[in-house]
Protein backbone atom coordinates (compact mmCIF):
# COMPACT_ATOMS: atom_id res chain seq x y z
CA UNK A 1 0.00 0.00 0.00
CA UNK A 2 1.71 3.45 -0.67
CA UNK A 3 2.61 5.60 1.77
CA UNK A 4 -0.02 8.38 1.43
CA UNK A 5 -2.58 6.45 1.52
CA UNK A 6 -1.98 4.82 5.04
CA UNK A 7 -3.78 8.01 7.25
CA UNK A 8 -6.26 7.83 5.05
CA UNK A 9 -6.87 4.14 6.03
CA UNK A 10 -6.36 4.68 9.88
CA UNK A 11 -8.57 7.95 9.96
CA UNK A 12 -11.25 5.84 7.69
CA UNK A 13 -10.95 2.92 10.53
CA UNK A 14 -10.85 5.44 13.75
CA UNK A 15 -14.32 7.37 12.79
CA UNK A 16 -15.79 4.05 11.35
CA UNK A 17 -15.01 2.55 15.44
CA UNK A 18 -16.17 6.02 16.87
CA UNK A 19 -19.55 5.41 14.91
CA UNK A 20 -19.85 1.83 16.08
CA UNK A 21 -18.92 2.79 19.55
CA UNK A 22 -21.70 5.39 19.82
CA UNK A 23 -24.49 3.47 18.62
CA UNK A 24 -27.34 2.59 20.59
CA UNK A 25 -30.19 0.42 20.66
CA UNK A 26 -33.51 3.04 20.41
CA UNK A 27 -36.34 2.99 22.33
CA UNK A 28 -39.09 1.78 21.31
CA UNK A 29 -42.77 3.19 21.71
CA UNK A 30 -46.51 1.61 21.54
CA UNK A 31 -48.11 4.04 19.25
CA UNK A 32 -51.53 4.45 20.81
CA UNK A 33 -54.43 5.18 18.46
CA UNK A 34 -56.05 8.81 18.67
CA UNK A 35 -59.08 9.16 20.48
CA UNK A 36 -62.12 9.37 18.12
CA UNK A 37 -64.07 12.59 17.20
CA UNK A 38 -66.83 13.27 18.20
CA UNK A 39 -69.18 13.27 15.56
CA UNK A 40 -69.50 16.67 13.17
CA UNK A 41 -72.36 19.40 14.36
CA UNK A 42 -75.00 20.33 11.63
CA UNK A 43 -75.70 24.19 11.98
CA UNK A 44 -78.12 26.10 10.21
CA UNK A 45 -77.66 26.40 6.20
CA UNK A 46 -76.42 29.41 4.70
CA UNK A 47 -78.72 29.99 1.76
CA UNK A 48 -76.46 30.14 -2.11
CA UNK A 49 -77.93 33.65 -2.51
CA UNK A 50 -75.39 34.68 0.29
CA UNK A 51 -72.38 34.51 -2.21
CA UNK A 52 -69.28 32.51 -2.71
CA UNK A 53 -67.33 32.14 0.12
CA UNK A 54 -64.27 33.83 -0.46
CA UNK A 55 -62.07 33.90 3.07
CA UNK A 56 -62.83 32.78 6.75
CA UNK A 57 -61.06 34.37 9.46
CA UNK A 58 -60.91 33.80 13.22
CA UNK A 59 -62.33 36.44 15.64
CA UNK A 60 -59.99 37.96 17.06
CA UNK A 61 -61.62 38.31 20.82
CA UNK A 62 -63.00 35.04 20.90
CA UNK A 63 -61.82 32.01 18.44
CA UNK A 64 -64.75 29.98 18.95
CA UNK A 65 -66.32 32.15 15.94
CA UNK A 66 -65.12 32.17 12.66
CA UNK A 67 -66.26 34.95 10.23
CA UNK A 68 -66.99 33.80 6.63
CA UNK A 69 -66.25 36.74 4.13
CA UNK A 70 -69.08 35.76 1.35
CA UNK A 71 -69.07 37.36 -2.23
CA UNK A 72 -72.41 37.60 -3.77
CA UNK A 73 -72.84 37.61 -7.66
CA UNK A 74 -73.36 41.71 -7.72
CA UNK A 75 -70.36 42.06 -5.75
CA UNK A 76 -71.93 42.66 -2.41
CA UNK A 77 -69.72 41.08 0.45
CA UNK A 78 -71.77 39.81 2.60
CA UNK A 79 -70.08 38.87 6.64
CA UNK A 80 -71.92 35.86 8.37
CA UNK A 81 -70.14 34.80 11.91
CA UNK A 82 -70.30 30.86 12.70
CA UNK A 83 -70.18 29.80 16.15
CA UNK A 84 -69.46 25.75 16.16
CA UNK A 85 -69.20 25.29 19.78
CA UNK A 86 -72.45 27.01 20.36
CA UNK A 87 -73.90 25.55 16.93
CA UNK A 88 -74.73 29.55 16.10
CA UNK A 89 -75.09 31.00 12.55
CA UNK A 90 -75.29 35.09 12.84
CA UNK A 91 -75.67 37.32 9.52
CA UNK A 92 -73.83 40.59 10.67
CA UNK A 93 -73.57 42.64 7.30
CA UNK A 94 -73.67 43.22 3.86
CA UNK A 95 -71.66 45.43 2.47
CA UNK A 96 -72.63 46.78 -1.08
CA UNK A 97 -69.45 47.44 -3.71
CA UNK A 98 -69.57 50.36 -6.71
Amino acid sequence: MPKNKIPFVVLLLLASSFTAISCRKLETRTLVPPTPLPPPTVLEAIPLEDGQLVAVTLHPDDPHWAVLWLQKPDKTIAVVLVNVAQGKVVRRAAIPRN
